[in-house]
């Protein structure tokens, strides 16, 4: 299995108890081979059975050989500029469960499961949740401030929030890591590449969403750090305030751009969720 990350309040002595433990535990099912720390009573597989779940109920909206039609996503809650601007902000929220295609939900929801079981077992259910939709929030934030007029969905803006969540703690315990730096280099770097290989197979990638939930991942889990005082390294508080007034300035200005200063139209006419055109797209 792969790496996890490693774990910021853990010194280095109760760092090699749990490698010896994890050591003596083997995979149980195959599923807890692809996906280590598999469990169903979590966040991560119920949030991944709600995204099925919506990608289901856009194709029963309506959908063009076998994948959701524009409107069947816009009326589902899809992030689009003009919307958010008159008041819609649930978009900024809903696109993380919706998707666009068969691939695009495969490769995320695979992606999250892979990486999010172990994760959500070392944060908590709680932290972990706040951590995948403040993600999801963000990056959508940034994607429509970046481009109001994209019609953007998918749970990758959570996705690149897990990445930057373990950029975060692995610059935080740097100086505990030891020898095992190298491997979690190894592991960060064919995990990035998987990402953005998965990115380029969809000719509409939204880059800026990406990056937002990667960067809103790296902040929040700053923020969220609680590593024992003898192992913090020397810009642990400064890093901590900067994180804090980053996400604040980002937040505030970002909200303002999409809804003072957004775009008031156009607005697609898709009807209603319970009353839908029948379009072509």
């Amino acid at each position: 299995p792969l790496p996890p990350p490693p774990l910021s309040s853990v010194g280095p002595e109760s760092r090699g108890a749990q490698t010896q433990q994890s050591a003596a535990q083997e995979p149980s099912s195959l599923l807890e081979i692809i996906f280590p720390s598999f469990q169903t009573d979590t966040f991560i597989w119920r949030v991944s059975c709600l995204q099925l779940t919506n990608y289901a109920a856009s194709l029963m909206l309506g959908s063009y050989m076998g994948t959701p039609k524009l409107c069947s996503l816009f009326l589902m809650g899809a992030s689009w500029g003009p919307s958010i601007a008159a008041g819609g902000v649930w978009r900024l929220l809903l696109p993380m469960l919706l998707h666009a295609n068969a691939l695009h939900i495969f490769f995320n929801i695979f992606f999250q499961l892979r990486i999010g079981f172990g994760m959500e077992k070392q944060f908590g259910r709680r932290k972990f949740c706040l951590l995948y939709l403040f993600c999801g929030f963000l990056g959508n934030l940034l994607s429509v401030v970046a481009n109001p007029l994209k019609l953007a969905v998918g749970a990758s803006t959570s996705g690149f929030g897990l990445l930057g969540v373990w950029v975060a703690e692995v610059l935080l315990t740097w100086e505990l890591l030891g020898a095992s730096r190298m491997s979690l280099l190894t592991w960060f770097a064919f995990m990035l590449a998987s990402c953005v290989m998965m990115s380029m197979l969809s000719p509409s990638v939204d880059f800026m969403g990406h990056f937002g939930g990667a960067l809103a991942g790296f902040l929040v889990a700053v923020i969220l750090a609680d590593m024992q005082e003898e192992h913090r390294p020397s810009w642990y508080s400064k890093a901590k305030t900067m994180a804090k007034s980053t996400t604040a300035f980002l937040i505030l200005g970002c909200l303002l751009k999409a809804i003072t200063f957004g775009p008031d139209g156009p607005v697609p006419l898709c009807g209603s969720l319970f009353s839908p055109r029948v379009l072509p797209f």
